[in-house]
């Protein structure tokens, strides 16, 4: 069965993009797994080059690359800040796609796999100013980012104690969007043995 990264660009504890991850993993639960870089990626420093062969933090970046690395896909939910994506996740892939040209042990985690970005907001553009930059960065390392996006917009009027409460045709659109994406990274777990 195919594994999915669930990639939440908040440190939030109460995030509505973690949230989201969630919400678009229960309509996925049947054809995949779930993996998360929590809360490895909390512990990295602020990437910075005289660091990156220091063992202590080469250990931590090594830990959080098997687990972008044992992923047949990623779902990276961003929060946006100032339009763009959030320093915690620009960060955490900074240190990840280093490690494979530090050390030829380790390959590029990100080559040909699947990337789904979505985003939820509390304001009315649903964090799709902050999809751009994220789409750029997956695409410089070599993620296949996937075409279309899901954005909520005023996320915390969609939040309910059960959960996210959407109106029928946005969940369609969920549930569509991310079986699409499923097939694709169905497709990379099947040509990609681990």
């Amino acid at each position: 069965m195919a594994q999915l990264l669930l990639l939440s660009g908040s440190q939030r504890q109460a995030s509505f993009n973690a949230r989201l991850l969630n919400h678009i993993a229960q309509h996925l639960e049947n054809s995949c797994r779930f993996l998360t870089a929590e809360p490895l990626a909390k512990h990295l420093p602020i990437f910075n080059q005289d660091l990156e062969n220091e063992p202590e933090v080469k250990a931590k970046v090594a830990e959080l690359h098997a687990v972008f690395q044992a992923c047949d896909g990623i779902i990276v939910a961003i929060p946006e800040y100032n339009g763009q994506l959030t320093p915690y996740l620009k960060n955490m892939i900074d240190w990840v796609s280093r490690l494979a040209y530090i050390d030829s042990t380790f390959a590029n985690p990100f080559i040909d796999k699947p990337v789904l970005l979505c985003s939820a907001s509390t304001g009315s553009s649903g964090g799709a100013m902050g999809i751009p930059s994220a789409r750029a960065l997956f695409g410089y390392v070599g993620g296949m980012v996937f075409g279309e996006t899901l954005c909520v917009p005023f996320a915390h009027q969609a939040w309910t104690e059960a959960g996210y409460f959407f109106e029928d045709s946005f969940e369609e659109r969920i549930e569509s969007v991310s079986h699409r994406f499923a097939s694709h990274v169905e497709i990379f777990h099947a040509t990609h043995p681990k």
